[in-house]
């Protein structure tokens, strides 16, 4: 019996050596979890035998068990390597079926599939490039496809306005309007004519041409200038001096000490004479010109995108028309939307410099067509812009479009998303790696080339993404080295050895038993 005990362990040493030296074999091997033989007695029991009194048959084979413990992580140059960090398989598409792998050593195919070095395709939720939607799950790819460009729609505006800015003094012509004691002049639309009176010399109808003047003094002194030009007071010796004091002009007479001298509307002005002491003329509406800076506050610059992906510069305009009131206006590539001269909106702010209107601080939709795109449709959110006394400062200006893009790149995130880089600054999600796991890890069906097959020991696996529930995170640009022990497969190595040669010495000692025996006779 002896015998079959010795050979019994010479079998077990040798299957263990068989493991030890799979195992120190793959020690420099990607993903490959090491393996233990574990053994266990053989024992036969007689039925005329009694406690305590009957040996062993030696000893067998129970199993060998892998084992899934995380190996260490290695840093490398390849975008598409990927590491797991923590339990769970890679899920690979084996030709239509399901195979399970740790090794995250992955490249692109022809196709822009990611696959393995067998060729097995990476799985998990692709997007469609062209929708953005999320598909079912099956293998991932790469796409190389140039990126769709997205119009601009909403602006986003943080800035502060200036609540020591002065009123533009670029003024428009109006209509003469007033009271019998003291009138306004404001000069608008079309050239105004005014009835002057000089110390009782009367004037024949003075014309105001219709023009943008920088400033009340530049009104004034066109005021002044084509009263005193009259043919009738020139030839009486009258003139008048005309003066601005903001935005208010006055008319006094220059022809003689305490002399008056009055403004009336001619026929189709519809507005009473004006007289007694100095008339006060009254500069109207401010005018909006991109190309006067006299016209408005400030101003700011951005690019925006059409559905071709065609950059336009849209350009936004601040004039203070009150205290805590502000014109905003908007030009297209210097196209003035939505006409010239219009403001595209009014901005109004608490008396503590917050903005207050229009509620939610969205100014109207400003529409814009650009050769051969579609209309553009910006709304401009300036819901953080302020009012303090302080300079003018952005702090916020961006918007939602871009122009088309080329891959320049990629990188997989500890959630499994791979995230694309474009040429054009975006960042688009382009499918989310999944992982597996199961309930018994030695219930796996090895397949060779770190791969594993499940089975109804190991249960049915469990697909999630990096990072639920029991599942590790994936780190890109590292793949997890063999997990096997080296210097502890070398000393059980030898320990293996001794193991082998002692079960040989059993075997020597039970022939030199019977041979001593068979030297009897």
């Amino acid at each position: 019996m002896s015998f079959q005990q010795g050979l019994s362990g010479l079998n077990a040493a040798a299957k263990n050596l068989d493991v030890i030296g799979n195992n120190v074999a793959n020690a420099s091997t990607v993903g490959f979890k090491g393996s233990q033989a574990q053994f266990s007695d053989v024992f036969a029991s007689a039925m005329s035998g009694s406690v305590g009194t009957q040996s062993g048959l030696g000893t067998q084979l129970a199993i060998i068990a892998q084992q899934f413990g995380q190996g260490n992580i290695t840093s490398t140059s390849n975008s598409l390597d990927m590491a797991v960090n923590g339990q769970g398989f890679f899920r690979m598409d084996k030709n239509n079926s399901i195979v399970y792998s740790r090794n995250g050593q992955f490249q692109l195919d022809k196709d822009g599939f990611i696959v393995n070095s067998q060729g097995h395709k990476l799985t998990g939720y692709p997007v469609d490039q062209i929708t953005g939607a999320t598909l079912p799950l099956g293998p991932l790819s790469i796409s190389t496809a140039a990126l769709a460009p997205q119009a601009s729609a909403a602006v986003t505006v943080g800035l502060n306005l200036d609540a020591r800015s002065d009123f533009p003094s670029a003024l428009t012509q109006g209509n003469v309007t007033g009271s019998a004691a003291v009138g306004t002049l404001v000069i608008g639309a079309g050239n105004d004519t005014l009835n002057v009176t000089v110390d009782g010399t009367a004037s024949g109808a003075v014309t105001i041409p219709n023009a943008t003047y920088a400033s009340a003094a530049a009104l004034a002194a066109a005021v002044q200038t084509a009263v005193n030009a009259d043919p009738a007071l020139v030839a009486a010796g009258k003139s008048v001096t005309v003066t601005a004091a903001g935005s208010v002009l006055t008319v006094t007479s220059a022809s003689a000490a305490g002399a008056t001298s009055s403004v009336s509307a001619p026929a189709g002005n519809a507005a009473a004479n004006l007289f007694g002491g100095a008339p006060v003329v009254t500069a109207g509406t401010t005018l909006f010109s991109q190309t006067n800076p006299a016209t408005f506050n400030s101003s700011t610059s951005l690019t925006t995108y059409d559905s071709l992906g065609n950059s336009h510069v849209a350009t936004l305009y601040f004039q203070r028309i009150s205290a805590n009131t502000w014109n905003v206006y908007l030009t297209m590539d210097g196209v003035s939307v939505p006409v010239a001269g219009t403001a595209m909106g009014t901005l109004g702010f608490t008396t503590s410099g917050i903005q207050s209107t229009p509620a939610g601080g969205v100014l109207a939709a400003a529409s814009y067509t650009p050769p051969g795109a579609a209309t553009m449709n910006l709304t401009f959110d300036c819901a953080t812009t302020t009012q303090f006394g302080a300079l003018f400062g952005v702090t916020k200006l961006s918007q939602t479009g871009y122009t088309s893009g080329q891959l320049s790149g990629f990188s997989t995130a500890a959630d499994g998303t791979i995230q694309g880089r474009y040429s054009n600054g975006q960042s688009m999600p382009m499918g989310q790696i999944v992982l597996a796991n199961v309930a018994n890890f030695q219930g796996l069906q090895p397949l060779g080339n770190n791969e594993w097959a499940d089975t109804s020991a190991s249960g049915m696996a469990l697909v999630g993404t990096p990072g639920a529930g029991s599942l590790g995170v994936l780190q890109s640009s590292a793949v997890e080295d063999s997990n096997v022990d080296l210097t502890g497969e070398l000393v059980q190595m030898i320990t293996a050895q001794r193991v082998y040669q002692a079960n040989a010495q059993t075997i020597k000692a039970q022939d030199a038993i019977l041979q001593t025996i068979t030297n009897l006779r």
